[in-house]
C-alpha cells in the first residue's frame, strides 16, 4: 500500500509503468468528470463513481488478484479500511470473474480527502468507502491489471 497526493505524482511514476501511466492520467480527472469507466490503455481503465459513505462498522475487506487499484479522491472525505489478509477471516471464496474476495476483521482507518490517492497491490485487503464526514464522495479507481 502506498498512500500519497497527486501532487507527489511524479515521484511514484518510476515504480511500474502502468502505475505511471495511471498517475499520469489522473490529472485529467476532477469533481467535474462525468460518472462511467475509462479505458487507458495498456489493459488499465478507471470507474469514476460518486457516492454516499458508509458506516465503519459496516466495513467490508476485499482483495484483488488480477488487478491492482488506485483509489483517488476527486471530491469530499472518506477512510479507507486496510488490514493484512493473515489478519482477516475470509467472507467467501474469490470470485475469478468478478476479480474479489471479500474479508472481515479488525480495521485500521486511512483518512483520504480531495486528490489524495492510495494504491493496494493484489491481495492487499481493503475497505472503501467509508464515512469520514456526512458528504458524498466522488472517487476514481483505477485498475491496473498483473
Amino acid at each position: 500500500m502506498i498512500h500519497s497526493n497527486i501532487l507527489n505524482n511524479d515521484f511514484y511514476k518510476t515504480l511500474d509503468c502502468k502505475i505511471a501511466l495511471c498517475l499520469e492520467k489522473s490529472k485529467e480527472f476532477n469533481e467535474n468528470t462525468p460518472i462511467g469507466r475509462y479505458d487507458l490503455g495498456e489493459g488499465c481503465f478507471v470507474n469514476v463513481s460518486e457516492y454516499q459513505p458508509k458506516d465503519i462498522q459496516d466495513a467490508i475487506f476485499e482483495t484483488h488478484s488480477k488487478y491492482a487499484d488506485i483509489q483517488m479522491i476527486l471530491d469530499g472525505e472518506e477512510y479507507i479500511g486496510y488490514n493484512k489478509t493473515t489478519l482477516l477471516s475470509p467472507e467467501c471464496a474469490y470470485d475469478s470473474e468478478k476479480d474479489i474476495r471479500f474479508w472481515q476483521g479488525e480495521i485500521s482507518l486511512l483518512a483520504m480527502q480531495k486528490g489524495d490517492w492510495v494504491l493496494f497491490m493484489p491481495e492487499e485487503a481493503h475497505a472503501p468507502g467509508l464515512k469520514y464526514n456526512s458528504k458524498s464522495v466522488k472517487k476514481a479507481v483505477f485498475k491496473i491489471p498483473y
